[in-house]
């Protein structure tokens, strides 16, 4: 319990063992000597998810007992992150040429038509071996006995199964409660014209096994012995073992299962279960995907329990992942760094293949950060390790190293030591709130309740609604799930990878089509910019978001104005903003088109006043009007962290590119030239800063252009008020996030005005008083006093936290 003003630890050890202190009784008091150890002031950074907030009712009948046949014949859903952002996410939409949806179900085949050429695949090509044996007590009562890891001669099982079984240790999974240090369980069997006997003696208890809907177990490390002491420990599961189907299957093992429970291209012996999502490749789809040019790269994790033990801890904080071995090829992190450094995005296949990536990059970041070479020969990667480094860097006001500078400093720390392979062992839990390095997309499996894999692929998604929305269409829609079950796409939300050849350093044109840059006027509308100390460094690490630099900044600037041709896709805040530009517009002989996207807007009455004023305004001109989903949960979840951030900071940047991201996706989809949006006719708006994340959003899409004009001139500022005042347009008080209106009634109670409110009766009505009370100078003053009161507050706040203690007076409660 990591404290800060100190506390009082009563704690009583109990032991498995009989008669006397066991090994892992002092392993565990060894364990809880170094968290007491630890200094008090440590921050405690693992992440504290309720494994109930991932919860999704999965029907038996929709469990695949049996593989597809033929194989590769599977289904495949394609999730859409939302906002879509990644470029391998855009690629697909493009390619699909679909109306737009955030689930699309395909067949697993489609995959070689939409991935991207330039990808670049990572697959698992480790191999299950017959790893489930069943066994009796002495009373004949026979169990089942799962082989999870080897601990000795070796932690790495492709040593151990090439090596004579005789006095091996394996951590096993034992199914029976009744399991003891020094119990034996037997089975018999015969090897040619030779009877031999295999003895498997529980040497220690390590924690019960509980998995819902099959009887009570232990974990436990067992001692192996058989009467023919000489034979290699793969030719004992060859003889005593079955294939470790899921018990979830509810079967029985069939011949087939020898083939089909395995990848076509798995090599090295040494899983318990299958890495699933490599079970859909044929050979005929790996030829296609290298004809078509796309990169492939292998590397081995030998699954165990750590990939697929169910977690019954009530938060993921208390589960506790195992250990689980990897091996990569030097020159296979090399091909890896070469995509890295062209811009192609790294697809790994299967949750596995994740964490071996996440784990090398670590080791890589590790090995930066120390100044200190990783071993030679062996490294490991701890359950919440890479939390803990990004908390501390995070705190000394650091960034991680990039994939690129880490996987470099693996690869050249490994050639000095002259070896070619690294090996190791991670326990990497990956949850929500992980920073991926080294993964755009995934193909994977839809998993079991209550598994870590599950929160992985959550992690991926951006959190369990995205998740459950998708497993929720896939249960609708009837696929097959787990092991033998059908695929899916996934992509990383925060992924900015690009498609194709390597971006230069700097857009030159707000464009999606690329060339040159024409000198354009600078842009007016003025506004302040946002104090980087405003925002505090953890925040705009953790979000990516941080302050804008010299060169984003200069990329509004200096783009060139568009006089686009044809269709215009305008995205709109509110009508009182829209009068004017669509006038102009009009006037211009363009094809405008409404696109009303604003999930920032706060309560969902003030949204539904805003859309439907909105609506009838582009009804009464004749124009069309699109209505994009209110995805206010998706935007809570992006502000997460910029709670504080003050108006034209950090936060409003990611609102802008969250909405204007939309904007250019439904106008690539449409057949639309430009787009451009109402938030730059507003002075309360810092134009450069809208305009960044505009053109931003168009250059993730071919022949979208961002439409770049002063549209806040003396003259449509005229024409706005106008408009607004012959409409009696309703006159919003706030700028529409819960943020903005915290702030706002912390100004209005200040100046002793009453608080905002939401719908009531104030509408313009008089252009010159209705523009006088937003005039430069008045928004100038407003800005100047709420952040320099901001500024203050968020001091006095980070203060408070700093002392806060528990008061010591006070046994009882929760007095802070």
């Amino acid at each position: 319990h990591h404290c800060t003003a100190g506390i009082d630890i009563t704690l009583e050890v109990f032991t498995y063992a009989i008669t006397d202190i066991s090994e892992v009784d002092f392993r565990l008091v060894t364990k809880i000597n170094q968290v007491y150890d630890r200094q008090p002031q440590q921050d405690h950074v693992v992440p504290d998810l309720k494994m109930k907030e991932f919860e999704y009712h999965l029907p038996e009948e929709l469990i695949a007992h049996y593989p597809a046949n033929p194989r590769g014949s599977s289904r495949l859903l394609v999730v859409y992150p939302e906002p879509n952002a990644n470029p391998v996410a855009t690629h697909v939409q493009r390619t699909l040429a679909r109306p737009p949806a955030k689930h699309v179900d395909l067949t697993f085949s489609d995959l070689v038509t939409i991935l991207p050429s330039d990808c670049h695949l990572v697959f698992n090509e480790s191999k299950v071996f017959c790893a489930r044996v069943f066994a009796s007590f002495a009373s004949g009562e026979a169990v089942e006995v799962m082989f999870l890891s080897s601990e000795e001669p070796s932690p790495d099982p492709a040593v151990c199964l090439h090596a004579p079984c005789h006095a091996q240790v394996w951590r096993v999974m034992i199914r029976s409660a009744e399991a003891v240090p020094g119990t034996t369980l037997t089975v018999e069997t015969t090897i040619g014209s030779q009877p031999v006997t295999l003895s498997i003696t529980v040497d220690r208890l390590y924690s019960a096994w509980d998995e819902e809907g099959e009887a009570d177990g232990v974990e436990a490390a067992v001692v192996v012995s058989a009467t023919a002491q000489d034979l290699p420990m793969a030719d004992v599961f060859d003889a005593f073992g079955s294939v470790p189907l899921p018990p979830y299957m509810r079967r029985e093992v069939e011949p087939a299962d020898r083939g089909t429970y395995q990848t076509v291209y798995a090599k090295e012996e040494g899983s318990v279960a299958a890495p699933t999502a490599g079970l859909h490749f044929t050979p005929d789809i790996l030829q296609q995907f290298t004809a078509k040019g796309i990169r492939r790269t292998h590397l081995v994790l030998h699954v165990s329990a750590g990939t697929f033990r169910p977690v019954t801890a009530e938060r993921i904080a208390e589960h506790p992942m195992h250990e689980e071995m990897f091996a990569v090829p030097v020159s296979n992190i090399e091909e890896i760094l070469v995509s890295l450094e062209a811009g192609r995005p790294i697809v790994p296949v299967g949750t596995t293949s994740v964490r071996v990536l996440e784990t090398l990059y670590w080791i890589g970041a590790r090995s930066l950060l120390e100044d200190a070479p990783p071993s030679p020969t062996t490294t490991t990667v701890g359950q919440w390790e890479p939390f803990h480094v990004r908390a501390q860097l995070q705190k000394g006001g650091k960034s991680l190293p990039s994939a690129q500078a880490a996987l470099q400093s693996l690869v050249s720390h490994m050639r000095a030591f002259g070896e070619p392979i690294i090996r190791g062992s991670t326990s990497i839990c990956i949850v929500p709130g992980y920073p991926f390095q080294l993964c755009d997309a995934l193909i994977t499996n839809f998993h079991q309740p209550d598994s870590t894999l599950l929160l992985l692929v959550s992690a991926l998604m951006g959190g369990a609604a995205p998740l459950l929305n998708a497993y929720a269409h896939a249960v609708e829609n009837k696929y097959r799930f787990l092991s033998f079950g059908d695929a899916c796409l996934l992509f990383n939300v925060a992924s900015q990878r690009s498609t194709g050849p390597a971006a230069p350093s700097s857009p030159s044109l707000h464009s999606g089509t690329g060339g040159p840059s024409a000198q354009g006027p600078g842009l007016s509308g003025g506004g302040m910019q946002a104090s980087g100390d405003m925002v505090p460094d953890i925040v705009e690490a953790a979000s990516g978001y941080g302050p804008r630099t010299a060169a984003a900044a200069a990329t509004a600037k200096s783009s060139a104005t568009v006089d686009p041709q044809g269709k215009v896709l305008l995205h709109s805040c509110c009508a009182p903003c829209s009068g004017a530009m669509i006038e102009e517009m009009q006037q211009q002989g363009l094809d405008v088109t409404v696109f009303f996207y604003n999930p920032n807007i706060h309560p969902k009455e003030e949204y539904e006043i805003r859309k439907e004023e909105n609506k009838r305004f582009a009804d009464e001109l004749g124009i069309p009007f699109v209505d994009a989903d209110y995805d206010a949960d998706e935007w809570f979840r992006r502000a997460k962290g910029m709670e504080f951030c003050p108006e034209r900071g950090t936060r409003c940047s990611m609102c802008f590119d969250m909405r204007f991201e939309r904007t250019a996706l439904y106008a690539a989809e449409h057949g639309f030239g430009a787009i451009t949006t109402t938030n730059a006719t507003s002075r309360w708006k810092d134009a450069d800063q809208v305009n960044e994340s505009g053109i931003k959003a168009a250059q993730k899409y071919d022949g979208i252009q961002w439409w770049l004009n002063d549209w806040a001139t003396e003259e449509m500022s005229k024409r706005k008020y106008r408009i607004n005042a012959d409409m009696s347009f309703y006159k919003q008080e706030y700028c529409g996030c819960s943020y903005s209106l915290r702030d706002t009634n912390q100004y209005r109670k200040k100046e002793g005005l009453p608080p905002v409110s939401i719908g009531g009766d104030n509408y313009y009505s008089d252009p010159e008083k209705d523009s006088e009370e937003e005039s430069l100078e008045a928004v100038a003053q407003f800005f100047e006093d709420t952040n320099s009161e901001e500024q203050e507050r968020r001091r006095q706040i980070r203060e408070m936290y700093r002392q806060r203690r528990k008061d010591a007076r006070r046994a009882e409660g929760n007095n802070w």
